[in-house]
């Protein structure tokens, strides 16, 4: 018998990252519904499709017959595909066979949709696709294209080259859930957790070394960290790392990057950072994709403030 692939994360911070991605793409899909782009949405981590959060049973019987219960709802490739006026093309990327095996029902579930399924490593498909797609128009296409990118990684599988190559359209929107946690892990306090491994990992989502003296209050160099682990100390705290990510973000987006929604584990500890990013300079163009985004942020942001 079949077994579905049932993908399971996610907490009320999920539910409202997706909540973001929905009101955008939904903003997004009326606004430029008359214009002469062809409209298209790329999920480089789309998972399955669905996604299923555990919670807690009610002891309506007591607490020994209190079972947790799987909530099913839609994920980002499913929510995308249900926007109306419906997007021009979905593109859904995902790496795990399993996942990948649910997401291509979604091509006969909707038939009325151009749905595009690739298995593979996101960084390499996005950045084929961000370099061979017609942005401004062809011969063959006739009209530019225009999009949204959804950066939603499992940890710090995104690198600075995906991220660049991403800006140098300068016809994508992007939403970037990027692992604060992940940064975390990788940049302890203690520099003598800071191995090698972690360095590498650090500059390869990041695209600067220069994290090393920004965060510690010893430069680090790669060959030295184990000589100096009694002198550098992580000085940097969430904000300051948040800052310095945005800073970079900046670097590459010339439209626009906007302040994050910040989300937390269940725990209260930081998870991940959901940024806005352009890459479209025109002055119209960022205009109005910051006034659609910078509005469902900040209800993000008041919604959280009032949740805790």
């Amino acid at each position: 018998m079949f077994k579905v692939a049932k993908h399971i994360f996610g907490g009320p911070d999920t539910s409202k990252k997706l909540r973001c991605l929905k009101e955008y793409l939904q903003a997004f899909s009326i606004a430029l519904q008359n214009q002469q782009f062809a409209c298209i949405y790329i999920d480089a981590f789309a998972g399955s499709g669905t996604r299923t959060e555990v919670r807690p049973g009610l002891p309506l019987f007591g607490p020994d017959f209190a079972e947790p219960e799987e909530i099913t709802t839609p994920g980002s490739a499913r929510l995308a595909i249900q926007i109306e006026p419906p997007l021009h093309s979905i593109v859904l990327i995902e790496q795990d066979t399993s996942r990948f095996s649910e997401l291509q029902t979604l091509v006969d579930e909707y038939p009325d949709r151009k749905i595009i399924v690739r298995n593979g490593d996101a960084n390499k498909l996005v950045q084929r696709l961000c370099t061979n797609t017609p942005w401004r128009g062809s011969e063959v296409v006739g009209r530019g294209i225009r999009g949204v990118v959804f950066l939603d990684p499992y940890g710090m599988e995104v690198t600075w080259q995906t991220v660049e190559a991403i800006a140098k359209t300068e016809a994508l929107d992007c939403w970037y859930f990027f692992p604060l946690s992940g940064l975390y892990r990788n940049a302890p306090h203690d520099p003598a957790k800071l191995d090698l491994g972690k360095q590498a990992s650090l500059d390869r989502v990041l695209g600067a070394s220069d994290w090393r003296s920004r965060w510690y209050n010893h430069e680090i160099a790669p060959e030295d960290i184990f000589e100096t682990k009694g002198q550098a100390v992580r000085r940097a705290d969430v904000n300051a790392i948040e800052a310095y990510v945005k800073g970079r973000l900046q670097t590459a987006f010339k439209g626009a990057v906007l302040d994050p929604v910040r989300l937390h584990h269940k725990n209260g500890a930081p998870l991940a950072s959901l940024f806005f990013a352009v890459s479209n300079t025109s002055p119209a163009a960022v205009k109005l994709a910051t006034k659609m985004a910078s509005h469902i942020l900040s209800s993000g942001r008041s919604s959280h403030k009032r949740s805790r």
